[in-house]
């Protein structure tokens, strides 16, 4: 059994509450004091407060992250709408780190441009479920920041949708807001067509959490995450071809569902649950500590 120490956002929403469920889960024990084998700090976002510790993941390595000890540090990505975003003090934070690791293949590429060799491994989906019961009375969901520009929200101005995420340019009556997990399940099983059109995306967690769920995604071809979904899901990044592909979407939903449920659905809830993504981070460190 390990000792592991997290730092990162607390929020149901964010991926910290997950990956301590999955550490739990494969029986190692989440510790708040030093006395550990390895410190997990997740998300280096400057915006995003780490509710346990009281700090911004990126400026830990200058209040209360330990000088001393093992760690792990984790990156989303380099948010390319931020166009402020300090990546000077992002790399030194991750100099701090015995090991760097990302969620994507995407977000290792962007490492690469400032120096930063990162091992990945992929972030956990929440803990949504197949439900053969539930009726699909929503025709199209879309799950995120709607006010991120590189999101392009607006790709999808021709289509009628609910949306879930932070306040931003959305609003409209089918505006929900953040939604608890639960919520969250029941309206991906109640939804045909998931739509992330999304230029970049660190991972894109709603079209896998769809596909789990039986919603069949809408992503983009210049997504560099787009190969995540089967090929009939992908259009080209325009307000054309994202109205031309969700039609197709929708007039053909059973079929498209059934391959989904068939050949991704089983896939995806393993290799991206929270206990395959903490056994994947265990197993990097150990094979750290066997080189060492």
């Amino acid at each position: 059994m390990l000792k592991v120490k997290i730092y990162g956002a607390k929020e149901y929403w964010c991926q910290v509450p997950r990956i301590k469920e999955g550490f739990l889960g494969l029986r190692h024990q989440v510790v708040t004091s030093d006395d550990c084998d390895f410190i997990y700090a997740n998300n280096f976002d400057y915006s995003s407060t780490d509710t346990e510790h009281g700090d911004s993941a990126l400026y830990l390595g200058d209040s209360s992250l330990p000088k001393k000890g093992f760690k792990i540090f984790n990156v989303l990505d380099i948010p390319p709408h931020i166009p402020d975003f300090p990546i000077d003090k992002l790399k030194s934070q991750l100099l701090l780190a015995d090991i760097v690791t990302c969620i994507s293949e995407p977000v290792k590429e962007q490492l690469k441009t400032i120096g930063v060799d990162a091992h990945v491994i992929w972030n956990p989906i929440k803990d949504v479920f197949y439900d053969s019961q539930m009726k699909r009375e929503i025709n199209c969901l879309y799950v995120g920041r709607s006010y991120d520009p590189n999101k392009r929200f607006d790709l999808l101005q021709n289509i009628e949708k609910y949306i879930v995420g932070p306040t931003g340019a959305s609003g409209g009556e089918n505006y929900l807001g953040l939604v608890n997990d639960i919520s969250l399940n029941q309206l991906y099983n109640s939804t045909k067509i998931v739509a992330l059109p999304s230029k970049f995306e660190g991972l894109g967690l709603p079209a896998l959490e769809a596909m789990v769920c039986g919603a069949v995604p809408l992503v983009c071809s210049d997504n560099p995450n787009s190969n995540l979904c089967p090929e009939f899901c992908i259009c080209e990044p325009t307000i054309e071809s994202v109205t031309k592909k969700y039609q197709e979407l929708s007039n053909n939903f059973s079929e498209y569902q059934k391959i989904i449920l068939e050949r991704y659905s089983n896939q995806i809830n393993y290799k991206f649950s929270k206990f395959s993504v903490a056994k994947n981070i265990i197993e990097l460190y150990k094979e750290y500590k066997q080189i060492q």
